[in-house]
């Protein structure tokens, strides 16, 4: 698992999104397998801004995920200029038996643009 957290991040930072969607999918598998291409390219892209980062370290996991027995959680501190920002990532395991990136939790990510801000309250942060 730590490995495929290495690649991933790896991929991200020199922002090989061809490699992001190898590593990146469902149980199903890796989702530039089944994904369409477009579809594919539009979400690592954005996958790839919100991760972006000089340096990262696994902080904390591999975390049981409640009730999905086939998935970890991991908490990785994404370094950035002036700043460090705790990012979850979830992995699943594939149907194959291997272990890809299933969840970055954008929703909690912020964009290089504001550094390491938090969102805030409302839509004009």
């Amino acid at each position: 698992m730590i490995e495929t957290i290495s690649q991933f991040m790896t991929a991200v930072r020199v922002n090989d999104q061809t490699r992001m969607g190898e590593l990146w999918g469902t149980e199903r598998g890796p989702a530039v397998e089944w994904m369409k291409s477009d579809e594919l390219k539009k979400r690592v892209a954005v996958i790839q801004k919100y991760l972006a980062h000089e340096g990262y370290r696994v902080v904390e996991g591999p975390l049981p995920v409640a009730g999905h027995d086939n998935q970890r959680e991991f908490r990785i501190e994404l370094q950035r200029t002036n700043c460090s920002l705790v990012q979850p990532i979830d992995l699943i395991r594939t149907h194959a038996g291997g272990w890809i990136v299933y969840d970055v939790h954008l929703e909690t990510a912020t964009a290089p643009v504001r550094g390491c801000k938090p969102p805030g309250p409302g839509t004009d942060d």
